[in-house]
């Protein structure tokens, strides 16, 4: 059985993605930022994903706690063949408005979270020379249609994870992120050209999917992302090509 460790599943887009995790038969820790959302989610789940499910708080932001917690998850599961570093996907732009000083400080420990649990995945993956680690982000264009932005987390995660990925070609664990585009979102719930009017920006308007089936795009990477690494794959509608 494949094994995953999820960071931030008190995020809802996460919870999603470790759902699919547990759908597609993997065993799965999931950290989540308080034990009232852990035990929440735990207690959610059917009797078999409950099996299959370990959840627990994520520690302190020190790399000596973070690295027990990992190794501890990975002794559990008795492996680790999937690290995936979730986020909340929320609207910097508006977050540096209302609080700068606030912004920078969450930005910093975001970037920092990325860097030491990445580092720590990445410790117990090299030692079996197997392992795969994945960032998933939301597109930045979709601010446009009134989706959240995440430019300065989102450009400084693909930034580290091209130099981490050289760091880890040596032991063969491919290090990539996962941009999703849009999803149907709550606060764009609606019928007829009301709804479809916030997507007339983009030239092709295929139907809208919901957060469920859009978290499937992680399959790509759990099937086919062993041979590459230091990429940034693009999933869903509303992501500008790239020749």
């Amino acid at each position: 059985m494949k094994t995953a460790y999820v960071h931030h599943a008190e995020s809802v887009a996460v919870q999603m993605m470790v759902l699919y995790l547990l759908q597609r038969g993997l065993q799965v820790t999931a950290s989540f930022a308080t034990s009232e959302q852990a035990e929440q989610f735990h207690s959610d789940l059917s009797v078999h994903e409950q099996n299959n499910c370990r959840t627990l708080v994520a520690p302190n932001l020190e790399m000596k706690e973070i690295e027990f917690a990992l190794s501890a998850a990975a002794e559990h599961m008795q492996g680790l063949d999937f690290y995936i570093h979730g986020s909340s996907w929320v609207d910097e732009q508006s977050e540096l408005q209302s609080d700068p000083a606030a912004f920078a400080l969450t930005s910093h420990r975001q970037l920092s979270e990325l860097f030491l649990y990445t580092r720590a995945a990445g410790n117990i993956m090299a030692r079996k020379q197997s392992g795969q680690m994945i960032v998933p982000m939301l597109a930045d264009m979709l601010h446009y249609s009134g989706f959240p932005s995440s430019p300065v987390y989102n450009q400084g995660a693909m930034a580290y994870v091209k130099s981490f990925a050289k760091e880890m070609t040596p032991f063969r664990v491919p290090v990539n992120t996962l941009t999703f585009g849009y999803y149907r979102a709550e606060n764009h719930r609606g019928t007829g050209r009301s709804r479809r009017k916030i997507y007339d920006l983009f030239t092709l308007k295929p139907s809208v999917p919901e957060l469920e089936e859009l978290v499937q795009g992680l399959g790509l990477l759990l099937d086919y992302g062993q041979g590459m690494s230091g990429q940034n794959i693009t999933w869903g509608y509303g992501i500008p090509s790239v020749l």
